[in-house]
């Protein structure tokens, strides 16, 4: 995959993060939780994608026949679930799903939800769909490793935007933000057509 591609699916999947990052950037936004996030959302963000190309390289021989339009397919799908998410939702719905949980959280253990195990949810939750690319390439054939680690920084820049950004920033950029994440995704899982 080219550069190009890459960063357009890196944007697309660091989307979830940003929207994470913005919500509990408005409580939680010392150096410290900045870094945490970045870096945990950053790491999760690269090794998903390798978990996926590993299970899709295994089933690559099977799906040999299908194996483009299953991958353009996984892909699109994706990208189709986010926009349809966004356009059902009013702005900002992902931050305040994301600032509602980490609440709850709050409510039952009064701790910074930058550590332990409310970090780790995190993190598995906005990289999901990272998992998924990763699978897609992996039934191409396609090489993962700098892909992965331009989708790690990636997200890792865009969650420490994201904290610097949010909630107010959040609730405004929320939509439109989740919107053009999905157009990339279903754009990328289109081009694997032409790949």
């Amino acid at each position: 995959m080219d550069l190009l591609r890459t960063l357009a699916v890196a944007v697309g999947l660091g989307m979830d993060a940003m929207s994470a990052a913005m919500a509990i950037g408005v409580r939680w936004h010392g150096r410290g939780q900045r870094l945490r996030l970045a870096w945990h959302m950053g790491i999760f963000q690269a090794v998903m994608p390798i978990i996926g190309w590993l299970l899709g390289r295994q089933l690559a021989g099977i799906l040999h026949t299908w194996g483009v339009a299953v991958a353009a397919a996984l892909v699109m799908g994706v990208g189709a679930k986010m926009l349809f998410e966004a356009l059902r939702s009013h702005p900002g719905a992902a931050a305040e799903e994301v600032e509602h949980a980490v609440e709850e959280v709050m409510h039952m253990h009064p701790k910074d939800p930058t550590r332990g195990w409310s970090l780790w949810m995190l993190s598995i939750a906005t990289s999901i769909d990272a998992l998924v690319v990763g699978f897609s390439l992996g039934v191409k054939g396609r090489a993962i490793w700098a892909a992965s680690a331009v989708i790690g920084v990636v997200a890792a820049a865009m969650v420490l935007a994201g904290v610097a950004i949010g909630k107010r920033m959040g609730k405004r950029f929320g939509k439109p933000a989740e919107i053009a994440g999905a157009i990339l995704l279903i754009g990328l899982g289109v081009s694997f057509f032409w790949m």
